[in-house]
Parts: C-alpha cells; structure tokens; sequence
C-alpha cells in the first residue's frame, strides 16, 4: 500500500498516482479512470478502451551487448524499374 498526497491543481485537489502503481494495472500516461464513492471510500478504475499499449525496448538497451562494429551492406532486388537509379 502506498501513502499519496492530496495537493493543489488549480481550483481542485489531485493525487499523483506513481508510475510502478499505473504499470501494474496497465496504465499508461493519459489513461482515464473512473472515480466512485461506495461505502465511504473513494474507489478509482481504469477506463478500458480496445487501445492496447505494446512496449517498445530502447535501442541501446537492444544494441547492449553487440561486440562487433556494424557495417552497412547494400542488397540488389532486381533491376530498377523507375528514376531510382541516377
């Protein structure tokens, strides 16, 4: 369980919710929630939409253990067929 705060944000009153709290119930920035009162507690639910939030690894994270250099290669798939070819 984790102790948030209730803070000023303009004319209202917000709780930050962090981001391992979000990720465990597939939040993402900007996701929506719904917030009831029922029995004398607030209660707040992620809206669900048909959006589905696929993690993208960091490059260096997917290029980390690479020992050696890259170099480029060209491959021919035919002839050309338009202007491509100067």
């Amino acid at each position: 369980m984790a102790t948030l705060t209730l803070s000023k944000w303009g004319n209202a009153q917000a709780v930050r919710l962090p981001k391992d709290m979000r990720e465990q119930v597939g939040m993402a920035d900007g996701s929506r929630v719904e917030a009831t009162v029922k029995d004398g507690v607030i209660v707040l639910r992620p809206i669900r939409t048909n959006v589905r939030v696929i993690r993208v690894p960091r490059l260096a994270d997917v290029f980390r253990n690479r020992t050696e250099e890259y170099k480029a290669t060209e491959e021919l798939t035919g002839p050309a067929v338009g202007r491509e070819a100067l």
